[in-house]
């Protein structure tokens, strides 16, 4: 167990090591590399974070305004508190549970077939992690690009407008904050904190969703093994003409099967947990958010790059809740389908005692491992449907409202 760091770092893990340890969450860093990043986390963003409420207090008046400011408040909000989650796990040892246990399973015992699906799931979701990462870094360098263009290509528009409205002074910045400093003398290092803090909370959105794609991935190929275990042991007839030592190997192919199936259910349920918490916060936050976007894009139709903005923040929330969503469905189906390779299997031709030891797996499969939020919402499509249709009703009564 002493080399685990580096089995990560020469797998198809080695992603979510490196991005663990960008965010100061990978449990083998040394305790001073864990205090030098917390502490440029505390200088950069949450000063971020200080100015971007003293700005939501400068406007509170303005309900318009305030609602505006909203939605990249929550954003590092709910950042934050993913990684206050995540640090409070460390001691606790979670992760490096889970870590230890993806490991133990790659050096255990098992035939080439299991090694195949373990391997192709796990670079799978290397491939999938990096895909996304790079897709949430693009939307927040767009979102950025469009909010430093605006600064001057609304000169133009606003030129003969003589509205008074505060953010006309805040044009070119993601948000409305308050330095407590001239923000036009000052725009450019104003700017260059506001695009620091928007992208490393975007790196700690991206960071916790591929180490849970990860994790969900891993389980999803531990169903599948399984499944791989349970289908081959088939093979092996029960009638009388059929060795002993194939009789033997079919009964332990179903012993070893069900302790697999333990492993992946415990395994899922770790995963679970650790994960419960900042899935409730993100997706509540996010039906709210998503509301205030959609209201914001109608409101400021005649702002060509407001619109742009509130679409591009929109669009990677949307992606970001399926993601999450879909890797939820990920885990219920893989789990669920191993009731089905059971049932599959010429379980009337097998002796009482292996009938007895495969009925085990199918009564626990029937229930599926889940990914909840909170222990209320189960991550799936369904799960994400109705918070898209709940983000749409609170959108329409900010509409009636307005």
């Amino acid at each position: 167990m002493d080399n685990i760091d580096k089995f990560f770092q020469q797998s198809h893990y080695n992603i979510i090591r490196t991005l663990l340890s960008v965010a100061g969450i990978w449990p083998y860093q040394t305790m001073s590399q864990r205090c030098v990043i917390y502490l440029a986390v505390l200088l950069v963003l949450g000063t971020g974070l200080i100015f971007e409420v003293l700005g939501m207090i400068e406007v509170w008046p303005d309900s318009l305004e305030v609602v505006d400011c909203l939605p990249l408040l929550v954003l590092a909000i709910v950042a934050l508190f993913k990684l206050v989650c995540a640090m409070y796990t460390l001691p606790k040892l979670q992760i490096k549970i889970l870590l230890r246990k993806m490991q133990e399973y790659w050096y255990s015992p098992k035939s080439d077939e299991e090694t195949t699906i373990l391997h192709s799931y796990a670079l799978y979701g290397r491939n999938v992690g990096y895909v996304y990462f790079g897709m949430v870094l693009t939307h927040c360098t767009i979102f950025m690009l469009i909010t430093f263009l605006s600064k001057f290509i609304s000169v133009e528009s606003t030129g003969n407008n003589s509205s008074s409205n505060t953010q006309s002074t805040q044009r070119g910045l993601p948000y409305h904050v308050n330095y407590m400093v001239d923000v036009e003398t000052y725009y450019v290092p104003i700017f260059i904190h506001s695009l620091v803090c928007d992208v490393y909370y975007s790196v700690l959105h991206g960071v916790f969703d591929v180490f849970y794609l990860t994790l969900v991935q891993h389980c999803c190929g531990l169903f599948a093994a399984i499944r791989c275990r349970l289908e081959s042991a088939s093979e092996y007839g029960n009638d009388v003409s059929t060795p002993i030592s194939r009789r033997d190997k079919m009964f332990s192919n179903i012993v070893y099967s069900i302790r697999r199936h333990a492993e992946a259910i415990q395994f899922a349920s770790a995963t679970e947990s650790l994960h419960r918490a900042p899935l409730f916060v993100h997706l509540g936050t996010n039906t709210v958010v998503l509301s205030i976007l959609g209201f914001q894009a109608i409101v400021n139709t005649a702002d060509i790059n407001h619109v742009l903005k509130h679409i591009t923040f929109l669009d990677v929330l949307l992606f970001n809740m399926f993601f999450e969503n879909w890797q939820g469905q990920n885990m219920m189906d893989s789990s669920e389908e191993v009731h089905q390779s059971a049932y599959n299997m010429k379980w009337y031709d097998m002796p009482t005692n292996q009938r007895k030891l495969l009925v085990i797996i199918m009564m626990r499969s029937r229930r599926a491992s889940i990914i909840t939020a909170g222990k209320i919402i189960i991550m799936s499509y369904v799960s994400f449907s109705a918070v898209v249709r709940a983000a749409s009703s609170y959108f329409m009564l900010l509409r009636s409202m307005q």
